[in-house]
C-alpha cells in the first residue's frame, strides 16, 4: 500500500478494500461498512476541504439534496458527513460497464442507444425537478449493467439551476465536448436545457462512435460548440439531435424527457406530420402563463404551464435552494470482467478536454423530474419542465386544419378536442407553443399520457393563456368528472401538473386545487 492508497485500512466504520479511482476531489475506494455489512463505493474528499466552513456546509447541503434523489437510473447516496476529518460520500456499487466503453466496442444500435437514452433522460428529469443539474451528462458517466439498465453516475458535479458556469475558483466544470454553448462564458445561465444539449452529444456519439466536434484543440471544440452546426449523422435522428443542441437555449428542446420521447419516435417512425425542424425544435416551450407539463411514472417530459410563475419557478426555485455536490465527483463503477469476480474500477470526475458539440435549437426552459433508486425499488416522481420559445413569432393562425378535421386539428391519430366552457375542470400535463413542432411535442406528450387530450387554447376557453409570443398554445390533459376528481389527478401525478377551470369567466392562470 503507498501512502496515497488508504487500502486495507479503515476510517470510521469502513474497512477499506481497495482504490477503485482517484480524482482532483478525492478518492474512491471499495469499502465494507463494518456497522451495516455491506460493500459500498465509499469517496473520501482532500482533508483540506473539511476545515473549509464555507465548503463543508454546502457539501453537507447539496449532498443531502442528491441522498433524497430517487430514481433507478441514479446511483444513490447510502450516507454522507465527516469522518476522522474527512468528508466523505457512501455510495452503492454497481458492476457494469461504462457506456464509453460500449460505443468503443463499436456500438451503433439506434434501438440500444435510444434506450439508454430514455433511461439517462429520466434520471436528469428527476435531478431537475428537484432543481440540480448534472453538467457532465458523457458516456464515462452512464453506466450499463449487463441487462442494458442504464445509471447515471457522478452527480458530483451537480449545481443548482440558474447558477453560472464556474466554479468558485473560475474553472468551467464538465467536459468540453459536450458542454453547451452557454457554458462558456455566455450571460446566459446554465438550465436544464444544457443537459439537454449534453445528452443530445451522447446520442449523437452512440450513432457515429464521434464526438459531434472531434479535435484535439480545445479551441476549436469550444469554437464548434459556439460557432458550427452539429455535423449529420447520415441517420434518421438528425433532426432530433440538432433539436436537442440548439445554440440558443431557448430554441433547445426544454427538458431530457421531451428529447428522449422525440428519439424514440424517431426510431419507430412515429413521425408526426410535422417533422421537426433541422435546426431549432422545441420540446416544451414556457409561455410567461403557459401550462407545465408533468411527467407521470414513465419517463418525464417537458412541460410549458401558462402558469405565470409556478412552472418557471418550479426548476429555479428548487434549484437555487440545493446546489447539488458541487465539487463531490466522483462515482465508482465495478466492471464485471465476466470471468469470476468482477474487476472493478472507478469513474472520476475529470477537466478532460474532450470536443464540444452543438446543435440546431429547441424552444423552451424547464425542469423534468423523475425519481427511484439504483436498486429499482423507488419510485419515479413526476417532472415538471418549462419553457420559453423565442423562435420567430408567426401569425396564430399558422397551423392550418386539416381536411375533414376540426379547426387546428394536427392530423394525429388522436384528434383534437373541444371541451364545453361550462366550467368543468381538467389537469393540464404539457403545452406546446413553438411552431413548427407542435406536432411531434403534441405526439409525443399523448404517447407519454394515455387516454389524455389536447386542445388548442385559442380555440377553447378564456381561462386559458390564448398564445405565447403570438402564436397557438397546445395542450395536452385529462378531463376530470369534478373539481375534486381532477385535482386527485393533479396530485397523483405531482410535478408540474395543475388544474384548471374551463369557462370564460375565470381568470386565466387561476389555479383551482
Amino acid at each position: 500500500m503507498t501512502s496515497a492508497d488508504r487500502s486495507d485500512s479503515t476510517i470510521g466504520p469502513y474497512r477499506l478494500v481497495r482504490l477503485l479511482g482517484r480524482g482532483g476531489m478525492g478518492e474512491v475506494y471499495e469499502a465494507i461498512d463494518t456497522v451495516k455489512d455491506r460493500t459500498v463505493a465509499l469517496k473520501l474528499l482532500p482533508p483540506g476541504l473539511a476545515g473549509d466552513d464555507a465548503f463543508r456546509a454546502r457539501f453537507m447541503r447539496e449532498s443531502q439534496t442528491v441522498a433524497r434523489l430517487n430514481d433507478p437510473h441514479i446511483i444513490p447516496i447510502h450516507d454522507f458527513g465527516e469522518i476522522d476529518g474527512r468528508l466523505f460520500l457512501d455510495m452503492r456499487i454497481v458492476h457494469g460497464r461504462h457506456l464509453r466503453a460500449r460505443i468503443d466496442d463499436g456500438l451503433r444500435d439506434p434501438g440500444l442507444a435510444v434506450h439508454v437514452i430514455e433511461q439517462v433522460a429520466a434520471a436528469l428529469d428527476a435531478a431537475h425537478a428537484s432543481g440540480l443539474l448534472h453538467r457532465d451528462v458523457k458516456p464515462e458517466n452512464i453506466l450499463l449493467d449487463g441487462r442494458d439498465f442504464a445509471y447515471l453516475a457522478d452527480f458530483g458535479l451537480a449545481q443548482a439551476a440558474g447558477q453560472t458556469r464556474l466554479t468558485s475558483t473560475g474553472m468551467a466544470i464538465g467536459s468540453f465536448a459536450y458542454m453547451a454553448p452557454e457554458r462558456f462564458g455566455s450571460e446566459t445561465p446554465v438550465s436544464p436545457r444544457s443537459d439537454v444539449y449534453a445528452l443530445a452529444c451522447v446520442l449523437y456519439e452512440c450513432l457515429t462512435g464521434s464526438t459531434p466536434y472531434p479535435s484535439t484543440s480545445i479551441e476549436q471544440v469550444i469554437a464548434g460548440h459556439l460557432s458550427r452546426p452539429v455535423p449529420p449523422t447520415g441517420t434518421p435522428f438528425d433532426a432530433v439531435i440538432a433539436a436537442g443542441t440548439a445554440k440558443d437555449p431557448a430554441d433547445r428542446i426544454a427538458s431530457a424527457g421531451a428529447f428522449a420521447a422525440a428519439a424514440r419516435a424517431t426510431l419507430t417512425g412515429q413521425r408526426p406530420a410535422a417533422p421537426i425542424p433541422a435546426a431549432p425544435i422545441p420540446a416544451a416551450p414556457i409561455p410567461a402563463h403557459a401550462p407545465t407539463m408533468v411527467a407521470p411514472k414513465p419517463v418525464p417530459t417537458p412541460t410549458t404551464a401558462p402558469r405565470s410563475n409556478r412552472a418557471r419557478n418550479g426548476v429555479i426555485a428548487a434549484g437555487v435552494a440545493a446546489v447539488v455536490l458541487l465539487a463531490a465527483g466522483t462515482i465508482a463503477w465495478l466492471y464485471s470482467s465476466g470471468t469470476g469476480g468482477p474487476d472493478t474500477a472507478a469513474a472520476t470526475s475529470t477537466l478532460k478536454p474532450a470536443p464540444v458539440t452543438q446543435t440546431a435549437t429547441v424552444g423552451g426552459t424547464g425542469t423534468v423530474g423523475g425519481t427511484g433508486t439504483v436498486d429499482g425499488t423507488g419510485d419515479r416522481s413526476e417532472s415538471t419542465l418549462t419553457e420559453s420559445a423565442h423562435a420567430e413569432p408567426t401569425p396564430v393562425d399558422e397551423v392550418s386544419p386539416v381536411p375533414g378535421l376540426g379547426a387546428g386539428d394536427l392530423g394525429l391519430p388522436t384528434p383534437i378536442s373541444r371541451p364545453s366552457c361550462n366550467g368543468q375542470a381538467v389537469t393540464v400535463v404539457y403545452n406546446a407553443v413553438t411552431p413548427g413542432a407542435y406536432a411531434a411535442e403534441i405526439a409525443a406528450a399523448l404517447t407519454r399520457y394515455p387516454g389524455a387530450s389536447y386542445l388548442r387554447t385559442d380555440h377553447s376557453c378564456a381561462s386559458l393563456k390564448q398564445s405565447e409570443n403570438g402564436n397557438p398554445v397546445y395542450a395536452v390533459y385529462y378531463p376530470g368528472s369534478s373539481p375534486a376528481a381532477a385535482c386527485a389527478t393533479t396530485s397523483r401525478l405531482g410535478g408540474g401538473a395543475y388544474t384548471r377551470r374551463l369557462d370564460d369567466v375565470t381568470p386565466v392562470g387561476t389555479d383551482i386545487c
